[in-house]
């Protein structure tokens, strides 16, 4: 299986894969200076399955999802920390705002990071990520915040906070994990029932690399 990046094909073998210590957990988007100490277990290379959602989203109900595509504790990891899709404003169903945050995911592809799969769905974004060198996590998601804010905020002559603060991310221990996570993060939309097929959804990897081939 094939995963494809913005001008550059490569598989899932360029992507880092750490020891079983690794696990999930919650980090602030700000850049390292400012967000707390990254746990031990942080190392170049990386990939990282992340969530993070817009700031009105409550997580009061979640979507449901079949036990026969991922393991039990992916399955409650990914559960947790998926909101349904009709939670608060959905400011990202504006096909407008949805393409600033596609392209700010895009903007340092294969320069800070690779990514494997994204999603953006009305109100939260997946991505399977893994930073490259000294890039941190933290920082990129910072970065992908940051700008993405001040672009929507410009568009809809509006000020105050998009996103919120922190995000969630679970390490990616190794390849057969990586493909479930972007599997889960491609079909995030049909699962949701708002297409037939992980291609329909127009701000995905699935859509890009269906134009891209």
């Amino acid at each position: 299986m094939r995963y494809w990046c913005q001008h550059v094909p490569r598989t899932i073998e360029k992507a880092g894969f750490p020891g079983p210590n690794c696990g999930s957990r919650v980090v602030a988007s700000r850049s390292s200076e400012v967000a707390r100490k990254p746990p031990a277990y942080f190392e170049g290379g990386c990939t990282y399955f992340v969530t993070f959602c817009l700031h009105d989203v409550v997580f009061g109900r979640r979507v449901e999802r079949s036990e026969s595509a991922l393991d039990g504790d992916s399955i409650r990891i990914l559960r947790e920390h998926d909101p349904a899709p009709d939670l608060g404003r959905c400011l990202l169903n504006d096909p407008v705002v949805a393409s600033i945050v596609e392209d700010s995911l895009l903007h340092f592809q294969n320069v800070r990071y690779l990514l494997s799969a994204w999603c953006v769905m009305p109100n939260h974004v997946h991505v399977v990520v893994t930073p490259y060198h000294d890039h941190r996590l933290s920082t990129i998601l910072h970065s992908w915040k940051s700008f993405s804010s001040h672009e929507i905020n410009k568009l809809l002559g509006r000020k105050g906070t998009v996103w919120e603060e922190e995000a969630f991310d679970h390490i990616v221990r190794d390849e057969k994990s990586m493909e479930r996570f972007v599997e889960y993060t491609e079909a995030n939309p049909v699962a949701a029932g708002l297409c037939d097929w992980p291609e329909l959804w127009p701000f995905s990897s699935a859509r890009f690399r269906e134009h891209s081939e």
